[in-house]
């Protein structure tokens, strides 16, 4: 059987090739596609093929990211735009199923968490060490990259991180959002017993709590709109949390913020992972004359700021993108229960067979979902 000229000409778009050839899986290699107008679909796909540097994986966990939300409702994260149907998926783990060739640092069987962002490893940032910026990254399942959402996936060895065998693949799949924190965390630096702020207690946000609690800061206020993400929160330790009214103003907000924290504990350092502008606003606020907004969160492409308030008080943004090098000391991390029992951002898990049931959940607020995942056997 031959691989249609239509999809193989999708697949090409987003960076994978086929040789015509239909080849198969134990299973039927489904796979979750959204379009540029919007819509989700799943379809199946050939079988992968292993080129010399890569491994085919059989992806036993995926995790729903907020970007694929966005990919999907508005195509769309600043000037990253779906322009042909996609495969999503970048938060995976699994099981070594074949190796290439040139493979040296794993074997059929080999459990593994997907580090999704491939660099060129050739251009200044690459070569400098910070590979999250290489301008031609191809990136899994974000414009114009196919992604993880599928049952096979072939990608390059040097990006599969082997798990131990006392961690599960839903845990794998942690990997890349805590990785999304850890690299926000080690750029804001936070110090022994300094006072943070965590602006959206969503995955990332959760997720940014935990790591800078594992790096000493203390304490750590957690804000969000729905009481049972705060409620998340207190279940993984976060005892200072502040349900946020929409009819507050950034000056209300701050100052609420200030009040639970204490005269002597105004953050320092604020990591905002909600991306509303509001929310920045209220950050800015909040803060220590001197402090630190550490920008997480995916927003509109373009924000207002108080400028001229942070210039009166040399409050500084920095942004954080992606990672690098975060795989080995997150899965140390995760591992030794450093990070507590972060397993808890998982709220719901679904089978492959209902992909489309798990993407409805994190869109239905009734659900109160944190971490959705796809699970598969």
């Amino acid at each position: 059987m031959s691989v249609p000229e239509k999809l193989a000409a999708k697949l090409a778009k987003g960076g994978v090739v086929t040789d015509g050839v239909w080849r198969k899986g134990a299973k039927p290699n489904v796979a979750l596609w959204v379009t540029e107008d919007h819509r989700l679909y799943e379809e199946e796909i050939p079988y992968p093929i292993c080129g010399p540097d890569d491994c085919i994986v059989h992806v036993r966990a995926t995790g729903i990211c907020g970007s694929e939300i966005h990919f999907w409702k508005t195509g769309r994260i600043g000037d990253c735009k779906v322009t042909h149907d996609l495969i999503l998926g970048h938060e995976s783990a699994g099981e070594i199923l074949e190796v290439g060739s040139n493979v040296k640092n794993v074997v059929k069987g080999d459990r593994v968490s997907i580090e999704p962002g491939v660099a060129c490893w050739e251009c200044k940032q690459c070569v400098s060490g910070r590979y999250n910026l290489c301008p031609t990254v191809k990136f899994s399942g974000t414009p114009p990259s196919h992604g993880t959402m599928s049952r096979y996936v072939a990608h390059p060895a040097r990006y599969l991180h082997k798990i131990p065998d006392t961690m599960t693949f839903a845990q794998g799949a942690l990997i890349e959002p805590l990785s999304v924190a850890a690299g926000a965390v080690s750029r804001a630096s936070p110090k022994l017993g300094q006072p943070v702020l965590v602006c959206g207690a969503g995955p990332i946000g959760l997720a940014a709590a935990l790591c800078a609690r594992a790096a000493g800061a203390h304490p750590i206020c957690i804000t969000d709109l729905e009481e049972s993400r705060l409620e998340q929160a207190q279940l993984l330790g976060f005892k200072l949390t502040l349900k946020v009214e929409l009819a507050w103003d950034r000056f209300e907000t701050s100052n609420r913020i200030r009040d639970l924290m204490g005269a002597d504990c105004v953050p320092e350092i604020a990591f905002e992972c909600t991306g509303a502008q509001s929310s920045i606003a209220s950050a800015i606020y909040a803060v220590v004359d001197g402090g630190t907004v550490l920008q997480v969160g995916c927003g509109k492409p373009e924000i207002e700021l108080p400028i001229m308030a942070m210039s009166f008080r040399e409050v500084n943004i920095i942004t954080s993108f992606r990672y690098k090098q975060t795989w080995p000391t997150v899965i140390r991390l995760l591992n030794d229960a450093v990070l507590g029992e972060a397993d808890k951002l998982i709220t719901h898990s679904f089978p492959l067979e209902k992909i489309m049931d798990a993407f409805q959940t994190c869109v239905t607020k009734e659900a109160k979902s944190i971490k959705v995942q796809i699970l598969d056997d």
